[in-house]
């Protein structure tokens, strides 16, 4: 019988207590609300981007997929180096830098198109430096909140942050769609320029004093360093199954995501607005879990929730190739979108707190920045594996061995000790 492994004791060697209400704590609202600002921004030059690429450079679909490619490319190549990065300088320094970058980044787009001379290439590198600053800002910013914090909030402040980031997913493309027919695209992407400088006041009018970062005895040496937070995570048994879970239950469900439109509407009939309404009731589930996932990991414990949220999560990626046409299909798969992910984001929360909590300060940043390494990275391998399937047996022959192949996550969880990990 394994013995229950603690969060709550280890996660307090990171911060400040636990008392008062989040939404007192002055530092933590500025980081929550300049982060919430930015992402709406960035859900506004989601489309704006593109926009501009299609609509004012005439581009070819093949520049548009690269285009997209691009933002894509960041996760695998900057995600190692970024957590060197938010282990060596004080994080909330690197993180107002990462948004100062990334305002420029984006102004220079509606500046330089005043004069015309917006080009396939400056979209091509703004989103590449964008992308890049962004992986870094994200990985300083998990490694910078249990340092704010401390271990029995962590769950809180993980869960609203979240909800903050559902909330841009469910509107910031509505708001960005109106914007870019409002004033044009190369404008609307001034909108998310903006949007970073806010952020970056922000975190600049916090108070809080980040200690001076550990010296290492890799210090100095880059891939020294890379590679012992590769070797934290893959040598802590908790840390490493969440990683590898992770990556294997992300990359089926971005190859399942990537051929669902596809499948609803050819194979099942559905107009474009039924498949973006059960869209976007799976993202108001995403809303939910958030809102809920400090309450339900208080109720059942953190290593439970963790093993159950996938349980629940992944039999129901078998719902959509097994539903038959019509209405009644669309309103199952909905329903199920929506308790899907609010069971997923519920899971993914908890799974985030856990692996702050069992990190030492001085390496939270490169056991953030491998964890996204192996799983963000390996994202692209999903829609290939997909695709290759589809064309291979047929869209819902692969959609359902994908489905099936989702239910070794719970099942991998279940067999680690992140069953008994204790934190409530």
């Amino acid at each position: 019988m394994r013995r229950p492994i603690s969060v709550r004791t280890v996660g307090r060697v990171h911060g400040r207590g636990s008392a008062g209400s989040l939404w007192r704590h002055r530092d933590f609202m500025l980081l929550w609300s300049g982060h919430t600002v930015s992402l709406f921004g960035s859900q506004i030059s989601w489309i704006a981007l593109p926009m501009v690429a299609v609509a004012g450079l005439r581009a070819t679909t093949f520049e548009v997929a690269v285009l997209g490619a691009m933002s894509t490319l960041p996760a695998l190549v900057v995600s190692l180096p970024a957590g060197v990065l938010a282990d060596r300088h004080r994080r909330r320094r690197l993180m107002i830098a990462c948004d100062a970058g990334s305002a420029l980044a984006m102004a220079s787009v509606p500046i330089v198109a005043v004069a015309g001379r917006v080009t396939m290439a400056q979209l091509y590198a703004v989103t590449l430096v964008v992308g890049a600053l962004g992986v870094v800002f994200g990985t300083a910013a998990g490694s910078l909140t249990p340092v704010l914090l401390g271990g029995d909030r962590l769950t809180d402040a993980n869960a609203k942050m979240n909800t903050a980031r559902g909330l841009a997913e469910m509107a910031g493309p509505s708001v960005g769609g109106f914007l870019v027919g409002l004033v044009g695209a190369a404008r609307a992407v001034a909108a998310d320029a903006l949007s970073y400088a806010v952020s970056a006041a922000a975190l600049a009018s916090m108070r809080l004093r980040e200690p001076k970062p550990e010296r290492t005895p890799h210090r100095g040496r880059f891939l020294g360093e890379i590679a012992e937070g590769l070797r934290f995570v893959l040598a802590q048994p908790v840390l490493r199954v969440l990683a590898v879970s992770g990556a294997f239950s992300a990359v089926l469900l971005r190859g399942i995501s990537s051929m669902w439109l596809l499948y609803v509407v050819r194979e099942l009939g559905w107009s474009a607005r039924a498949a973006g309404l059960v869209y976007g009731l799976s993202l108001v589930g995403g809303v939910v879990g958030s809102m809920v996932a400090g309450r339900v990991t208080a109720r059942f414990g953190i290593g439970r929730v963790i093993v159950l949220g996938a349980l629940l999560s992944a039999p129901f990626e078998l719902v959509t190739p097994l539903v038959p046409p019509g209405l009644a299909g669309q309103w199952t798969v909905g329903l199920v979108f929506t308790f899907l992910t609010a069971a997923g984001m519920v899971q993914m929360t908890a799974a985030q707190t856990v692996r702050q909590s069992l990190c030492p300060p001085g390496i939270l940043g490169r056991m953030n920045g491998s964890t996204h390494f192996m799983q963000a990275g390996l994202l692209p391998l999903g829609p290939l594996l997909a695709g290759a399937l589809g064309a291979w047996i047929g869209l819902r022959p692969a959609l359902i061995i994908l489905g099936g192949a989702t239910l070794l996550w719970p099942l991998l969880l279940f067999l680690s000790p992140v069953r008994t990990v204790d934190g409530k």
